[in-house]
């Protein structure tokens, strides 16, 4: 018997949003997820524009719940210098995952066409021609396909064997938010060689500030939160001694990827299919993008479930999709890291970007997915080397 269309694994953002999106267009969903709401979780905390739209599409006021406008992103360094771009097509938002899951959450609980199942972990798949048997610790179900957007170390994936190890150089990141009564409406990244350190405003008067860098960076012999003040009063003197508002929590190592993310009837979502690195702040706004995509290729007049030939077809369609989408985001995120690893390379992207911030704005929306790679120009590219 089969209990649902779908099942979808995780009730993240990504998660949620495209319960919605599926149950909207027709199809019966089940979402689960081993946690209960609401949960705090490590992330940059940073809505690209793209991001907002779909979850605005879906209903949801981003400014009523209380989050922050972004209008644009600033890049600095150590030495003094600074770039900075506006976003050109909508503002961003600040969204504070303890309130942003929760709301995402209860609001796919009430969707018609959704059963959500919090505190359900997933313990195996299995696939026969009738189906997919999701076993869980509440039990087991049945469904046409599942879709698997559980984060960073997805169970999902490990079960079907898709996940791949990291690659690269290892990178963590330390997350706290810090009490603060002067918010700039802008993420503001502080390249300092071994460390970045990432803020964005996430409420009226609290900041996220999130460093990433090496596990020894990070982590060294001293206290983290010792390590977490010092680093942070380096690149904003202005925050020392600002009280801490949660927990500190960590999340890494980076660049992970899945392979395939589609096939046999499971697709991969958000994290769970692949993260390159925070550093670029795109990650809930990619994962959006890919639920969006996701539920146009699952939608009832797209697909017969029950066909194994047109669920190969929407997974084809997926993967190139998904691959596009990959690659756009790999490069951008390996060009801000060689830049923030090279005091030389930075100052010199920096003044070419401070002389050029159109530029700037058009990686930006690169970056949101508004844009092509191939649409920047050669004076683009000369800006970013400081020509």
């Amino acid at each position: 018997m089969i209990d649902a269309d779908l099942v979808v694994i995780g009730a993240g953002p990504v998660g949620a949003a495209l319960a919605m999106l599926l149950a909207r267009s027709g199809r019966r969903v089940t979402l689960l997820d081993r946690a209960t709401f609401p949960r705090d979780k490590a992330c940059g905390e940073g809505l690209l524009p793209s991001g907002v739209r779909v979850l605005r599409d879906l209903g949801l006021d981003l400014a009523q719940l209380g989050f922050p406008a972004l209008r644009g992103v600033r890049y600095r360094s150590a030495g003094g210098r600074s770039a900075a771009a506006p976003f050109r097509n909508g503002c961003g938002r600040g969204v504070r995952r303890v309130t942003l899951d929760a709301v995402l959450a209860e609001r796919a609980a009430a969707t018609p066409g959704v059963h959500f199942h919090p505190g359900c972990p997933l313990v195996a798949i299995a696939r026969d021609r009738r189906g997919i048997e999701v076993r869980t610790g509440l039990g087991s179900l049945w469904a046409r396909a599942l879709v698997g957007a559980d984060g960073l170390r997805s169970t999902t994936a490990r079960l079907l064997g898709r996940a791949r190890p990291p690659r690269g150089p290892a990178r963590y990141g330390v997350v706290g938010h810090l009490a603060c009564d002067r918010m700039p409406p802008e993420v503001v990244v502080t390249l300092l060689g071994e460390v970045e350190v990432y803020t964005a405003p996430t409420g009226r008067d609290e900041l996220l500030v999130a460093l990433l860098g090496s596990r020894k960076a990070l982590f060294p012999d001293g206290g983290v939160l010792d390590r977490f003040r010092a680093v942070v009063e380096r690149a904003h003197p202005e925050l020392a001694g600002a009280p801490l508002r949660s927990r500190l929590r960590g999340a890494g190592p980076f660049r992970v990827r899945a392979r395939p993310v589609a096939g046999e009837g499971v697709f991969l979502a958000g994290d769970a299919a692949g993260f390159t690195d925070p550093l670029t702040g795109d990650g809930i706004a990619a994962g959006l993008a890919q639920a969006e995509v996701l539920a146009g290729l699952l939608a009832p007049e797209r697909l017969d479930l029950a066909d194994p030939r047109q669920l190969a077809r929407a997974a084809l369609r997926y993967r190139s999709w998904w691959g596009r989408q990959w690659r756009r985001r790999r490069l951008l995120a390996g060009l801000a890291l060689r830049l923030g690893r090279s005091t030389a390379l930075a100052h010199r992207a920096l003044d070419g970007l401070a002389r050029r911030p159109e530029s700037l704005t058009a990686l930006l929306e690169v970056d949101d997915g508004g844009r092509a790679l191939t649409s920047l120009g050669p004076r683009d590219w000369a800006a970013l080397v400081g020509l």
